[in-house]
């Protein structure tokens, strides 16, 4: 199977305004529920085969967190909350001295709340906070609905 073409987006970050409530910082005893998440928000998607399984996203996560797509940022990267259980993350790392948003997904019973722009206002506003000018990632050139998501947000694509 081919992989899927992405497009390389980038945004400036300039002054972000921080985000609504429900936004937290992503801690460690975050994983196990983010990967059951994570597939569920994957599945179906132009990005299916990226994770393939729950088993595969529980590795995606721990990759990430262990630095196989740059250092982790813990202090950019963010759990959207409902009722106190995770519906959504943001999960960032510093990939060629650059903030690079590795993953982002959002429960599919939640989707269309504003969580994945909340979720990367917050990485905006934090990056911003930390002193980054950018922040980038690669999307799929096929999911529509991310691309859109995106666009509202200021991305420009660069690659």
């Amino acid at each position: 199977m081919n992989a899927p073409v992405r497009s390389r987006l980038q945004v400036t970050l300039g002054a972000p305004p921080p985000p609504p409530p429900g936004f937290l910082p992503f801690t460690g005893a975050d994983v196990p529920a983010l990967a059951a998440l994570m597939w569920d928000a994957y599945r179906g998607t132009p990005d299916e085969a990226d994770v393939g399984d729950v088993q595969g996203a529980v590795r995606e996560i721990h990759l990430t967190v262990a630095g196989e797509y740059g250092a982790f940022l813990p202090g950019a990267s963010f759990v959207a909350d409902y009722e106190g259980r995770p519906v959504g993350a943001a999960l960032v790392t510093l990939y060629r001295d650059r903030p690079l948003l590795a993953f982002l997904f959002t429960a599919p019973a939640h989707a269309g709340r504003g969580l994945g722009q909340g979720l990367v206002q917050a990485v905006m506003h934090a990056l911003a906070a930390q002193g980054h000018d950018t922040l980038t990632l690669a999307v799929t050139r096929r999911n529509r609905r991310a691309r859109r998501l995106y666009d509202r947000l200021g991305f420009i694509e660069v690659a």
